[in-house]
């Protein structure tokens, strides 16, 4: 029930949500149409404003680790799915922006940084489905170099909450293990995995940039993949918040 109530909370919370639910009062409504017609286009400019979310999205953001600071090996690195698609038909994957967790998950693997690679990541999708991101992701490693036995997957979980709890079932908890996710992610995966006494230490990949321009186009004009990454964040935001209640 809760993960059905999750995903539909993740819709409720969209900017998208409330701009087109604004548009239908203005449409709707005898009175106010031209009061929710502003707080419509005043929300698109809000949240398509990509130089307002970069300095809002680094207050969340856990920082980057320089892979230079890292003076210890790891028993594992838990990776954490949310990154790719795979096309049965094709036999290829489609990989996300995120497909940073993967691609430094893979250099740390080389740079004997961590000395196997747990894969945590089932199916996330409310209408049932055969695939299973662990399990095609295992594949692509193995096809790209990595040793099958130094991979371990977890294919249950479908989502943050059950990517802790899953893993903490098939690993030793007495190890220490490099948690790698995107940035805006970490705290809410950091909270999950402490809660099931699992000792973490994060490596936040997919950071926004440390700098932003100061061009007057940037700062003004809007961008409609800012709204995406808006949702991203309030969902992020509210997911921990949610977490920490009720766990």
């Amino acid at each position: 029930m809760f993960f059905i109530i999750s995903k539909v909370l993740s819709f409720i919370i969209k900017p998208t949500f409330w701009i087109l639910f604004c548009l239908f009062l203005a449409l709707i409504k005898k009175k106010d149409k031209t009061l929710y017609l502003i707080i419509s286009i005043c929300i698109y400019m809000f949240f398509s404003n990509d130089y307002l979310y970069k300095k809002i999205v680094r207050c969340w953001e856990v920082p980057q680790t320089p892979i230079e600071n890292l003076n210890q090996k790891f028993e594992a690195g838990i990776l954490l799915g949310g990154f790719s698609e795979f096309d049965y038909k094709t036999k290829r994957h489609n990989f996300k922006k995120e497909a940073d967790r993967l691609i430094y998950t893979v250099h740390l693997y080389n740079r004997g940084i961590i000395k196997k690679i747990l894969i945590s990541g089932g199916n996330g999708s409310l209408i049932k489905s055969n695939f299973k991101e662990s399990k095609t992701i295992k594949s692509f490693l193995v096809d790209h170099g990595i040793k099958k036995s130094d991979i371990i997957t977890e294919s249950k979980s479908r989502n943050t909450k059950e990517n802790a709890m899953e893993s903490s079932k098939i690993i030793n908890k007495q190890k220490k293990y490099l948690l790698i996710t995107s940035a805006t992610h970490m705290k809410r995966a950091i909270f999950c995995f402490e809660k099931v006494d699992i000792n973490v230490v994060p490596f936040s990949v997919d950071n926004s940039m440390t700098y932003t321009s100061n061009n007057l186009e940037y700062i003004f004009l809007p961008r409609a993949r800012t709204l995406e990454l808006w949702e991203e964040l309030i969902h992020e935001i509210i997911g921990y918040y949610v977490y920490k209640q009720s766990w």
